[in-house]
């Protein structure tokens, strides 16, 4: 049984099958010859194959890897662009709450003005965040940022159009009433009465003389002396001369139950009894009766109550 396995594998070699490569060179003589068994032939042509395979592979990995690469950095500066534009966005919506900001400032000051019942306003509105980072976020971390930011801008969007709505209604209403009193807004103490610097504002403060707390009754301009003083409405001058410790002082009668008092001056320009308009020159920053530089004491008083004069002014 042992010769008979032998026979069959010695019959299995003599029957393999043999392929002879020649190699013929150009300028050599000899002639190379190369002979592999048809199982070596197999096992190369198997090699080849799963080399070329794995480079094909390979490159389609590397194609596709730099699509991806290529797409990321699209995407990557497309959502930086539209970062930008939406902070850009957001810029200006806050210069716009701003300017109604100052519309509601001068609606209030209208009303203070006019005596007119405040005008209901809508909820305050808040701020959305600052601009995106420069890098160092992902795709997904700047499309989550940019969509959070659309959100808020959304809602600031209908907070500004709720806002605008009310403030042209508000606006509308003290317009109607202003048509009809126009004498009143004339008569008002709207425009400030000499340039300069608030050295003192109105409300309690230590004296500079009794170094003990006293109510300050109106607003120290300080300015120059000679600086010109301006009526800052229409009325008639109902006090000018001296008046204890304001020196030369001058009251004007704007009517409506409002006057206006003018303590320190240099000089007094105009006479009791006499009527004044908007802009009229009353007198010149001094440093009459009792202060400790030349300065224009201002006060505004309705009803004889003093009130602060920078509600009045409008400019």
């Amino acid at each position: 049984m042992f010769t008979s396995q032998i026979n069959k594998i010695n019959k299995f070699i003599r029957e393999k099958k043999y392929y002879t490569f020649i190699i013929v060179p150009q300028k050599a003589d000899k002639v190379k010859k190369y002979r592999f068994s048809h199982i070596q032939v197999l096992l190369i042509l198997s090699v080849v194959g799963i080399l070329l395979l794995s480079s094909l592979a390979m490159m389609f990995s590397f194609i596709g890897f730099q699509l991806e690469k290529a797409e990321l950095n699209r995407l990557r500066k497309e959502n930086r662009k539209m970062s930008e534009d939406l902070v850009m966005l957001n810029s200006q919506m806050e210069d716009l709450k701003d300017h109604l900001d100052k519309i509601r400032q001068f609606d209030e000051k209208l009303r203070i003005i006019t005596n007119i019942t405040e005008f209901t306003e809508g909820e305050e509105m808040f701020g959305v965040g600052g601009p995106l980072p420069e890098g160092g976020e992902s795709v997904t971390e700047l499309d989550k940022r940019r969509d959070n930011l659309i959100k808020e801008m959304k809602i600031d969007l209908d907070q500004l159009e709720e806002e605008s709505k009310l403030q042209e209604e508000s606006l509308q209403e003290l317009l109607s009433f202003l048509e009809d009193q126009k004498n009143l807004l004339a008569s008002t103490p709207s425009i400030w009465p000499s340039r300069g610097f608030i050295t003192s504002g109105f409300g309690y403060r230590r004296s500079p003389y009794t170094k003990t707390l006293r109510m300050h009754e109106g607003i120290d301009i300080a300015n120059r002396s000679g600086t010109p003083i301006y009526a800052p409405a229409d009325g008639i001058v109902i006090f000018a001369g001296i008046e204890g410790g304001y020196g030369k002082f001058l009251a004007v009668d704007h009517g409506y139950g409002i006057v206006t008092r003018y303590g320190h001056l240099d000089t007094i320009l105009v006479k009791e009894g006499e009527r004044v308009n908007r802009n009229t020159k009353l007198g010149n920053i001094g440093c009459s009766g009792r202060c400790t530089g030349p300065h224009l004491h201002y006060e505004v008083r309705v009803n004889g109550v003093p009130v602060n004069p920078r509600n009045y002014i409008l400019n």
